[in-house]
């Protein structure tokens, strides 16, 4: 036990090649709506998460929970939801940002 958590402070001072930035959105929303956690081709959860990241500038997301909305999006269409809708509750974006000094992470 001991021997891991040295190697994990170890790596904390090991400086990084690039940088992350991650990002919380609780109950995102796409031009006034929620985001429906499928696309149009029927791919759910992460694709649809990863779809709402990129759009917002990041890489993926790390982390996405879902839950029943009345009304929610379908992020890669114009299509609209409306009664028994799936939505996004948290998506947590990241991204590595090389723009970043070394070893620093934005906040």
């Amino acid at each position: 036990m001991r021997a891991l958590l040295a190697s994990l402070m170890l790596l904390t001072l090991i400086p990084q090649a690039h940088a992350s930035e991650v990002r919380n959105y609780f109950t995102p929303q796409l031009g006034g709506h929620r985001i429906h956690a499928c696309l149009s081709d029927g791919a759910c959860g992460k694709a649809a998460a990863d779809a709402f990241c990129k759009i917002e500038g990041y890489d993926e997301a790390m982390l996405f929970q879902r839950e029943p909305s009345d009304q929610a999006r379908v992020i890669d269409s114009e299509k609209v939801c409306a009664g028994n809708c799936t939505a996004f509750r948290q998506v947590k974006c990241y991204t590595v940002r090389s723009d970043l000094p070394a070893g620093k992470t934005a906040l």
